[in-house]
């Protein structure tokens, strides 16, 4: 059997079957989260301090959009993305950022800030060659809970302890889900696997996806799950007990799938009955070369690293695999766009936390490419549920 191979792997469309083109023209949105329109869908790779890249691109996609003339914004030109995309889902860093895009509601200015101090502060130390990870887990979940902290306060989040001394610590109460979610919120999930389940592949949400379901994540839990990166981190272990039914030893969500387009589809069909979408957006961290890896130490962070390689490289396979299904199921109107920088990404290291200027240089050289640029225009109209 024959595959169809894309002309650019890091720029292709996903296009709706069955649909005409004047009835994708008449859904225009223009309209928040809450309303009922077509929706707005996001995802986002894994990559490390790659998922700049995510950002940079998502930065410019919002800035022609408040820039349109059809937007309808308060006029400062600022964009919460968790108002305009009715889902929104990540995977390894790219869970990171849809929690502060989504769940933590900041504007993608204030992402790139607060995943630059992440990166600084996990990425910066190095543990003895004969721990496990390379990376301290603790100085992750610390910088993490200092985000959540931070937020709560401002977005005054229950769960927020005031009273507690030290200021991490005040928002590490504070659940994915929570008590009541807000059905008119953006919907958030991130992605992670349970190693203890036959590496059975988790969506961790903000939202209820059955009556009476009682397993929630904090935030904090949630963040740290998604982006255990083998060989990086050591694995979340959470105990059953109390309101927790399940627990489970959670590895970074990369493992099952670095880019979950495919499970993004399935939440929002299931969370969105009868609403197609107008946009479904997929930004990953650019073409990876699996040999731009850390240089291992020591007979174990050696046996790490081989069996590291061969994760990786199976990820490679399944992007790929699944860009070209996704591809082949889906035909008729553009709905679903892929940015993905394919120039120069893959030498910087998925833990060089420096090299924020090299991320921005290839990702503008990515954007000022003529048809990527018009790519980003048809996205844009897109978000406004028109067709091109």
């Amino acid at each position: 059997m024959s595959v169809y191979t894309l002309p650019n792997p890091s720029l292709y469309s996903l296009q709706l079957a069955n649909t005409s083109r004047s009835s994708v023209a008449s859904r225009s949105r223009i309209g928040k989260v809450g309303d009922s329109g077509p929706l707005r869908l996001l995802c986002l790779d894994g990559g490390g301090v790659r998922g700049l890249s995510s950002l940079f691109l998502l930065k410019e996609v919002l800035h022609r959009v408040a820039k349109s003339g059809k937007f309808t914004g308060d006029g400062s030109g600022k964009i919460l993305p968790c108002e305009y995309f009715d889902m929104i889902c990540g995977t390894s860093t790219g869970g990171l950022i849809a929690i502060m895009l989504g769940k933590l509601r900041m504007t993608v200015d204030e992402a790139i800030d607060k995943y630059l101090e992440l990166s600084k502060h996990i990425f910066s130390k190095k543990k003895w060659i004969w721990k496990e990870g390379r990376y301290c887990a603790r100085n992750l979940e610390w910088a993490i809970q200092d985000i959540v902290a931070e937020r709560a306060m401002v977005l005054k989040l229950p769960g927020y302890q005031n009273h507690v001394t030290k200021p991490r610590d005040r928002g590490k109460a504070i659940m994915m889900r929570g008590e009541k979610p807000d059905p008119k919120m953006c919907k958030v999930f991130v992605c992670a696997v349970n190693t203890l389940d036959t590496l059975a592949e988790v969506n961790v949400r903000t939202y209820e996806v059955e009556k009476n379901q009682r397993e929630d994540f904090a935030i904090w839990e949630a963040a740290r799950a998604t982006s255990a990166a083998p060989y990086f981190f050591k694995p979340l272990v959470v105990s059953s007990g109390g309101d927790r039914k399940i627990g489970g030893t959670y590895i970074d969500g990369g493992v099952g799938s670095n880019n979950p387009i495919r499970r993004l589809l399935n939440e929002s069909r299931r969370e969105f009955p009868g609403r197609k979408p107008s946009l479904v957006l997929s930004l990953g961290t650019g073409i990876k070369d699996i040999t731009q890896l850390p240089r291992a130490r020591g007979i174990a962070k050696i046996l790490q690293l081989l069996s590291l390689l061969r994760v990786l490289g199976g990820i490679a396979l399944d992007c790929e695999r699944i860009h070209q299904e996704v591809y082949q199921e889906f035909k008729s109107e553009k709905i679903y766009f892929r940015l993905n920088v394919d120039r120069g990404m893959h030498q910087i290291g998925l833990d060089e936390w420096n090299r924020k200027d090299a991320i921005h240089q290839c990702t503008k050289s990515y954007i000022q490419r003529p048809e990527v640029s018009s790519h980003i225009d048809q996205i844009v109209a897109s978000f406004f549920g028109e067709s091109n």
